[in-house]
This record gives structure tokens, sequence and C-alpha cells, in this order.
């Protein structure tokens, strides 16, 4: 159910209903991913791991830090694992894709990499239900629920008002957010960045979950919004993907002409994402984006 907050709700009311909100997705994904182990309700877990670790940074000021760091490092723990599985089921589907679209004389080969990445899948699932298990639930979400349930009102040394309105808290997270964002836009729209790139990536993504933490704020025009940066999280990350996929095709020493064939394929692909890419900074940038979403507030 989604949090009744609006412009005028105090910033201390607002960060208990939002978190609890992200708190109360968290927790139903993870009894779903643990269940099915499907590779979607995975993914479905990690990005409701990211929201949730993304709303208490962003309200982390609300909170004595003795109780909200501890939070934040035990659910980045579940992000990590989450991510190594991800990983390999991302690269397990682009190399199967690949060998069947090569077909042979590529396929053998590429099925030793395949076959490396199902072995790997197994050892991490297991790993993943262990640490899931180990996050128990119960205790986990009524540590969570007290801590969040709890903002501080009349402490000294807090640098946040908590009786501002929550608009006011929203305009300086999303000017925040947003320059992060155009710091790194210069630099990664050059074709060889690739790190400040995958920076980039990482400042979208940050951005689109602070915007979608706040999404009640935002009015009818959000979806459009929230679209458009997840297309460029969407583009940056199979950027970021195919470099990796390149690192372990270099790595893996392919015999006769297979590593070739499949880093020019790869090449080729990136450069067709990278100029999707500078065409969505000329057609909607990140920057007419974030004053879209700022003057919504």
């Amino acid at each position: 159910m989604k949090a009744q907050v609006e412009g005028a709700t105090p910033l201390w009311i607002a960060c208990r209903l939002l978190l609890s909100e992200r708190g109360d997705d968290f927790f139903a994904r993870r009894d779903k991913a643990l269940a099915t182990a499907d590779a979607e309700d995975i993914h479905d877990l990690r990005v409701a791991s990211r929201r949730l670790r993304e709303g208490l940074a962003l309200f982390a000021s609300c909170y004595p830090p003795a109780e909200i760091a501890p939070l934040g490092k035990s659910f980045r723990r579940v992000t990590r694992a989450l991510g190594a599985i991800r990983n390999t089921d991302e690269a397990l589907l682009f190399f199967t894709s690949l060998a069947e679209e090569f077909g042979d004389p590529y396929r053998a080969e590429l099925a030793h990499v395949q076959d490396s990445f199902r072995v790997e899948r197994k050892k991490e699932l297991k790993r993943l239900r262990a640490a899931l298990r180990e996050f128990a639930p119960w205790a986990l979400r009524r540590g969570y629920l007290r801590v969040v349930s709890a903002p501080s009102l009349f402490a000294s040394g807090i640098s946040v008002d908590p009786f501002v309105p929550l608009s006011v808290f929203a305009r300086q997270a999303i000017d925040a957010g947003l320059s992060a964002v155009m710091e790194l836009v210069p630099q990664a729209r050059r074709a060889g960045e690739i790190e400040a790139q995958h920076r980039l990536r990482i400042a979208v993504k940050h951005f689109r979950y602070r915007a979608e933490i706040l999404e009640g704020l935002f009015g009818a025009g959000f979806p459009e919004l929230c679209d458009r940066l997840k297309a460029y999280q969407d583009v940056l990350g199979r950027m970021h993907d195919l470099d990796v996929f390149a690192g372990i095709v270099r790595d893996a020493k392919l015999a006769g002409g297979t590593g070739k064939t499949v880093l020019n394929a790869i090449a080729t692909r990136r450069e067709g994402l990278f100029a999707e890419f500078t065409g969505m900074l000329d057609t909607m940038s990140p920057e007419k984006i974030g004053e879209r979403l700022r003057s919504a507030l």
C-alpha cells in the first residue's frame, strides 16, 4: 500500500511512512525470492534492497547515526549477495543467446563458458539462500520498524529540521541527486570514457530511486519522467554488462577465432548502445528531467 504523504507533510512523519513502505516491499520480495529462486524474483528483490538503502541514505539525517548506520550495512550485505547471482544470470543469458546466434563452429567453445556459469550459479544460489535465511525476517523487520518509527525530533546536532514540509526537503534531495548526475555527463558522453559511463549509471540509479521514493509528490507526469531515467539506467547498464562480458571472453582465451569474433560482436553492440545513449542526451537530457521533477514540487 502506498504511503499517504503530500508536500505539506512534516518530514518526521513522512520519513516514517516512506521507509515503512520500503520495508514492506523488501520483505515481501524477500519471501518470494527465497521460495522461487527465479531470476526475475531475485532481480526484483535486489532492486527493492537498493530502493530501501537509498531511502535510508535519503532520510539518514532524520535519525540517530548509531541507529540508522547498522541498518544500512545489514541491507548492503543482501544487495551484494543478490548482485553476484544477478551478474551470473546476465552472463549466462548473454552467452547462451550468442551461441544460438553464431551457431557452429562457435557453439562448442561458447558452451564451455555457459557451463562454467551454470556451475557458478548453483554455488551462488546456495550461498544466497543461506544468506537470506540468516537474514531472519521477523527479527530484522522488528528492528527495522523500531528504528524507522523513531526519528530524532529534538536531538542536538541534527542537520535537518524534522518539522520542515516534505516538499522543501524533496527539492533539496532532487537538486543534490541531479547535481551528481550532471557532473558526470560531459565526460561520459565521450566514447572512450568507460569509467565515467559506469559512474554515471550508478548516479542515475541513485537519482531514479530517490525520485521513486518521493513519487507521491510529483503528480501525473511522474511515470514518464521515471521511464526516462530508467532508460538511461538501462542503456548504461547494458554498456557496462558488455564491458564485463568482454573481460570474460579475454580471460577465457577461447580457441580459434571464436574470441576475436565474440569481441568484435560485443564492440559493435556497445557502439550501438553508446549511439543510443548520446541520442537520449540530445532528446531529453537528465537536466531537463530534473527540472521537470523540481517544478512539480
